[in-house]
């Protein structure tokens, strides 16, 4: 392996072999060892970007954060005319995700407490997210909630099953879901 210098390597760089390091191998193949060496560079170049694991830890998140669930929500809610399609295109941008982020974050908060601190907020930021949306589909706080709930315990519930449903699948199962809270509304006369 050909070893870089410190400054051929960007801050960006080490957050990207991060992520797929952290996709191939799980928590337990990421390291700052394994890290310079997957980027063949010393461990010490590290140190020149980061301040400690954590400090990178930080970094993947917000960038999992910024580039998928935050822009996943926004491009939803800019494109949508009803409450409806809000919903649809979340679940059709979800289901477009070929990333494992969100499966391989949650498997390591067990294990790091950073980590989880991370996830108990973006769980917290995207039940909220989710709440006011469905609010807005069921015309009240406490139905919305409830679907928010239902829809966001699935999802996190189809990442841990196995054999993983496919993404089609994923998709299929999330319209049913959806079908049912709107016959659920039509019965109460609020759709």
């Amino acid at each position: 392996m050909v070893r870089r210098s410190v400054g051929t390597l960007k801050k960006e760089d080490w957050i990207s072999a991060a992520l797929v390091l952290l996709n191939i191998n799980g928590s337990v193949g990421l390291s700052v060892v394994k890290l310079a060496e997957h980027l063949g560079v010393t461990r010490g170049s590290f140190y020149h970007h980061f301040k400690s694991l954590n400090d990178l830890i930080d970094a993947m998140v917000r960038r999992w954060e910024t580039e998928t669930i935050d822009r996943g929500f926004k491009e939803a809610f800019e494109k949508a005319h009803t409450p409806q399609e809000e919903v649809r295109l979340v679940i059709d941008f979800i289901s477009r995700l070929t990333d494992k982020q969100d499966l391989v974050f949650r498997q390591w908060a067990p294990h790091n407490a950073h980590v989880r601190a991370h996830m108990e907020r973006l769980d917290q930021k995207r039940l909220s997210t989710m709440t006011a949306m469905f609010e807005r589909l069921a015309g009240e706080r406490e139905r919305g909630e409830a679907y928010a709930k239902i829809a966001f315990y699935g999802y996190i519930g189809c990442l841990n099953s196995y054999p993983r449903p496919s993404a089609e699948k994923q998709k299929r199962l999330a319209l049913e879901i959806l079908n049912m809270f709107q016959a659920d509304l039509q019965r109460l006369g609020r759709d």
